[in-house]
């Protein structure tokens, strides 16, 4: 766990909360925190099989000729982790920037996590400090496109490959809009072209043709921007498998999400990660007993975090979600939810979403500046407490049901609590500013430059400054690293 963790867990729950009345967690919330502080030293703990395997990944050195098996025979390419990791294996990834991406293959175990870990200290490959980041893009040459017809607009042939969306990268790095998915084509029946032609930022990719079609920003030719396309699915991508835990990645620009727990897979883990410009940060789809702490998910299309097609067991905590559609968002019984102590701020639409599904508990959270809603409850069974809401538009609201009540639109706390006789111990306003928000440009230029800067360092023909290089951080998995979650689901229950 990074130093930024640490001080979240050690401080954050407290300080959310210092001023709100929090009574006691309801018999389901206390079960399922219980059941997380018991199974603490499993989920997060380092793996104990003897025949357990810690792989290294550096991309300063590595060779995929190596046995990856030591910092000195690592491997290149993350990649090469998909088909070795097997139960209670480690693998430790060095800084850099990787544009590839990892398929688990293998089931762990209760007692045998498989785990991946970012090692952004470089204490153990041996590389400088830096940023682990995995990238869903790659670049592009501008020159290559041709102008449309309609002012703005152009193509390009990319017969090689499907193209799955389009990014900006001097920009903020929201990926380009994919015209399917817009109002234009769904309900006013526009064809996809027509929609590019209309909404800058868009693209659309036609499989026949192999042609992708895009709407700059700010109608200016691709040339002039430095362009990246969107040829990856996911970071991390965990199908059909269980207990496997990530940690300390920084992912971006993916067709679909940074880290994606999909059909069949359970009790996986993702901490301490960065998560943005992709259809969602964290997807978690009919995968049961996600947990997601202290991770940080913004600019993504739909949703920092999505938990649906029956995710049930699903918990989210201390996690920071801002400039998504929504922040979190749990959907089509995925039941028995927990959101704790996040910070869902300045999302598109709401900041913490429940819909169609039952047992949800929300508790200490803190929703400011979503734009549609702070909460948005839809046909769905609740237990909501100790929040702080703080709508900072003139139409934003407290809470959101329509049309389930049809008057179900709550403009303050006092109405929402009257109606729906929840959060009685809230509070509206007053709620702690949110975080900084991280600053792309910095995260890619530190990435990208990364590899060639740390060679130098490593030759001894530069010299580290503290500017150029992150300052070290403590191991997720040593000494004493366990405590601060212990001490923080602890915490929970001495209110």
């Amino acid at each position: 766990m990074t130093r930024r963790a640490e001080a979240r867990f050690r401080r954050e729950p407290r300080r959310a909360s210092a001023s709100l009345v929090v009574p006691r967690f309801t018999s389901p919330c206390a079960a399922r925190l219980l059941g997380w502080l018991a199974a603490a030293s499993v989920v997060l703990g380092p793996p104990s099989p003897a025949h357990a395997t810690t792989y290294y990944v550096r991309q300063t050195v590595g060779d995929d000729a190596n046995d990856g098996l030591s910092p000195e025979h690592a491997w290149r390419h993350v990649e090469k982790l998909s088909p070795a990791m097997q139960a209670g294996d480690t693998a430790y990834v060095g800084p850099g920037l990787y544009r590839e991406g990892v398929d688990v293959q293998n089931d762990g175990r209760v007692d045998a996590r498989i785990v991946f870990i970012g090692d952004t200290t470089g204490q153990h490959t041996g590389d400088p400090p830096g940023i682990v980041m995995l990238a869903g893009s790659d670049p592009v040459d501008g020159a290559i496109f041709v102008p449309d017809d309609a002012p703005g607009t152009y193509h390009a042939s990319f017969p090689a490959y499907p193209v799955w969306g389009a990014v900006e990268m001097e920009g903020p790095q929201f990926r380009y809009l994919r015209t399917s998915q817009t109002k234009e084509h769904l309900v006013d029946g526009l064809s996809e072209l027509e929609v590019v032609a209309r909404i800058p930022s868009s693209y659309f990719y036609d499989p026949e043709s192999k042609v992708l079609h895009l709407h700059t920003s700010d109608g200016r030719l691709p040339a002039q921007h430095r362009m990246e396309v969107i040829v990856r699915g996911n970071g991390f991508f965990v199908q059909g498998k269980h207990f496997v835990t990530i940690s300390g990645f920084t992912l971006r620009s993916m067709q679909d999400a940074g880290i994606s727990f999909f059909k069949g897979s359970g009790d996986g883990v993702a901490f301490d990660n960065v998560a943005y410009g992709s259809r969602q940060g964290v997807r978690v789809y009919g995968a049961t007993n996600v947990l997601l702490y202290d991770n940080i998910l913004f600019r993504n299309e739909n949703s920092g975090a999505y938990f649906a097609a029956q995710s049930s067991g699903g918990s989210a905590l201390g996690n920071r979600c801002y400039e998504n559609v929504k922040g979190l968002r749990w959907s089509s019984q995925s039941n028995h939810a927990l959101a704790l102590d996040n910070v869902l701020f300045d999302n598109q639409e709401d900041g913490l979403a429940i819909e169609e599904m039952r047992g949800a508990i929300l508790r200490r959270n803190r929703m400011v500046g979503n734009l549609h809603s702070q909460l948005l409850v839809l046909k769905s069974e609740y237990s909501s407490e100790a929040n702080c809401f703080a709508p900072t538009s003139g139409d934003a609201l407290v809470a959101d049901f329509f049309p389930f009540p049809y008057q179900g639109r709550y403009k303050n706390l006092a109405e929402y609590q009257r109606a729906q006789h929840e959060d009685l111990h809230s509070r509206e306003g007053g709620c702690e500013a949110p975080p900084v928000k991280l600053d792309v440009h910095q995260l890619d230029a530190e990435a990208s430059g990364y590899a060639e800067r740390a060679r130098h360092i490593l030759d001894g023909t530069l010299v580290p400054t503290p500017e150029a290089t992150p300052a070290p951080a403590a191991s997720p998995w040593e000494g004493g690293s366990l405590a601060p979650v212990l001490r923080y689901l602890k915490s929970l229950f001495a209110k």
